[in-house]
């Protein structure tokens, strides 16, 4: 992990009164847990390893970040993962249940509207359709009048009821969906296409696979309740780092995940700009 080579501003940022003297870092620093929001299950980007605990592309980054804020405080803070789904995730880090959030959400300018959002974000993903590869999909528009299980909260939803004519069936979260595409409730799911790529590869679903080109991507982004300014600076800046270093395209290698041409971008777009400073 690249942590540390972070830590000389954000110990400046902690000298300045930036990190502790914000609301949320300042509780976590006084009880000495960091509290993070964390989606549902979609190996590998977030499983249960052999001794039931977290494992995957997410909970690398988040054990990455968390070193580097407990360094920065210079706390002794313990991690600690608060399970959420997409209907209730936004109003937990709203509540204060955790100090940020850290899923597979995506970064919209209507999310950024209840929430403040980390840039760049850390991943991207579009709109794809997962469903059995006995089905006949030729393309988005044969899926009018057609039926799609997804997430309530899904960005997507709207927009390709809109364009497509598309019918939805929606669930509170990941596990649902994937239940009802098994039970054949639906079509097929609509959803992420570097999630639904991976679950293709898994044991299970070895007769389903991802069935469209994808559509209206958006990077993930780590979220913060609104009036933290520092915090979601310090966040920027570790994110920022994880692409200079490439830490996202090694954990990404590591799990065996098709390489994402959007983190090369970025890897490239920090590089230049260290080079021109």
């Amino acid at each position: 992990m690249i942590g540390l080579r972070q830590l000389p501003w954000l110990a400046a940022l902690l000298v300045s009164g930036g990190l502790s003297a914000e609301p949320l870092l300042e509780r976590a620093v006084d009880r000495g847990v960091l509290n993070v929001c964390s989606g549902d299950e979609f190996p590998p980007f977030k499983f249960l390893d052999a001794q039931g605990r977290p494992a995957g592309l997410i909970p690398d980054l988040i054990d990455d970040l968390h070193r580097q804020l407990a360094t920065a405080t210079g706390k002794a803070l313990t991690l600690r993962l608060v399970q959420v789904n997409p209907v209730n995730r936004i109003l937990f880090l709203q509540q204060g249940r955790c100090d940020l959030l850290m899923t597979s959400m995506l970064d919209t300018p209507a999310r950024r509207e209840q929430v403040d959002i980390a840039s760049p974000g850390f991943y991207q993903s579009a709109a794809t359709v997962f469903a059995p590869k006995a089905s006949v999909l030729a393309d988005w528009s044969s899926l009018r009048g057609k039926t799609l299980c997804a997430p309530a909260t899904s960005v997507w939803i709207r927009p390709l009821e809109e364009r497509y004519g598309v019918r939805f069936i929606s669930f509170n979260g990941s596990a649902e969906v994937r239940k009802a595409v098994a039970d054949q409730r639906c079509l097929g799911a609509l959803g992420d296409d570097v999630l639904y790529r991976a679950l293709a590869a898994t044991p299970g679903w070895e007769d389903y696979e991802v069935k469209l080109p994808g559509q209206d991507p958006a990077p993930w982004g780590i979220a913060v309740r609104k009036g933290q300014p520092q915090l979601l600076s310090a966040l920027s800046r570790i994110v920022e780092g994880w692409h200079a270093e490439g830490l996202i395209i090694a954990l990404e290698r590591h799990y065996g995940l098709a390489p994402s041409p959007w983190l090369v971008e970025q890897q490239q777009a920090r590089q230049a700009v260290a080079r021109h400073d």
